[in-house]
């Protein structure tokens, strides 16, 4: 299974670093696991720019690809004003809350989202700071 975190962010902001730091071993923790063949990637953008801009959540299922596009919007302000164990937090609360929600009304059948989901879980909770 192919599992990406990327974002569009403001350097002030703090999320592109730790996008940073939780893509790679987030990707390695989910590339040897299998979901079934009705998803084969999901991608989640980490949106935080000024409210200003206003952009808006994309969420895009790939039927031809199998993959699952999502962004899941940050405030620009709250992530500058955060230390960063706050925002890890923040960031892997969101991630746990909303990829669950788009799963369940996008993902296909012949996809776990129940076992993905636990799995995503369990991992965020670990990486976050104590």
């Amino acid at each position: 299974m192919h599992v990406r975190v990327t974002g569009d962010t403001n350097a002030e902001s703090g999320v592109g670093e730790i996008v940073g730091e939780v893509s790679g071993p987030l990707r390695q923790y989910f590339l040897a696991r299998d979901y079934g063949e009705g998803l084969l990637g999901v991608v989640v953008v980490l949106m935080c720019r000024d409210p200003q801009l206003k952009f808006k959540q994309r969420i895009r299922l790939s039927k031809k690809e199998k993959k699952l596009y999502m962004d899941i919007m940050l405030e620009s302000e709250e992530m500058t004003q955060l230390s960063t164990d706050s925002r890890r937090r923040a960031i892997s609360e969101r991630i746990t809350t909303e990829v669950p929600q788009i799963l369940a009304r996008y993902a296909p059948p012949r996809f776990d989202s129940k076992r993905f989901v636990a799995d995503l879980t369990e991992w965020m909770h670990a990486w976050e700071p104590k």
